[in-house]
């Protein structure tokens, strides 16, 4: 049976995640999931006894419908934050690839998450202008030039 790597108690959680950055045409895919107000990038949690490689590959596979394969790791985090409850969550960013060509158009899915229907709005959002979009740190990372692996500690949306 798999099992995401999280601890939850009545105070506070842990989260061990991964996240995929697919940069095209100096857009990125961005996935708006329910109701939230913001967009944010595809991914999702780390099975136990699984490694992050994989684990993004088939999380982004998993929500997007989009075969990836992995460039480079970008960024390792330690963020801290608050959302119900005390939130510890280490990620790893990976800059993604595909192997075919896709359509930068928007779309929407409908994903069974755990026998939860949750619903995806993916949009294709430009590098430069990343309105309404966490986490809030590659807002001035991706510049295309500069895209080196980074470990970044956050706490509250800003680097410690």
């Amino acid at each position: 049976m798999k099992q995401d790597i999280s601890i939850e108690n009545e105070k506070s959680k842990f989260k061990y995640r991964v996240s995929g950055i697919l940069l095209k045409n100096d857009k990125i895919l961005t996935v708006k999931i329910n109701d939230n107000k913001f967009y944010c990038l595809p991914g999702g949690h780390v099975e136990l006894m699984e490694n992050t490689k994989d684990a993004v590959v088939r999380e982004f596979k998993e929500e997007t419908g989009i075969g990836t394969y992995v460039e480079k790791l970008l960024y390792v985090t330690e963020n801290f934050f608050t959302n119900k409850k005390e939130c510890h969550e280490v990620g790893f960013y990976y800059l993604l690839n595909t192997k075919n060509e896709i359509n930068q158009e928007d779309y929407s899915l409908i994903e069974n998450d755990n026998g939860e229907k949750v619903r995806l709005e993916f949009k294709w959002l430009d590098v430069k202008k990343l309105e309404n979009f966490k986490p809030e740190f590659l807002k001035n990372r991706l510049n295309f030039e500069n895209l080196n692996l980074e470990h970044l500690i956050i706490k509250n949306d800003k680097i410690i």
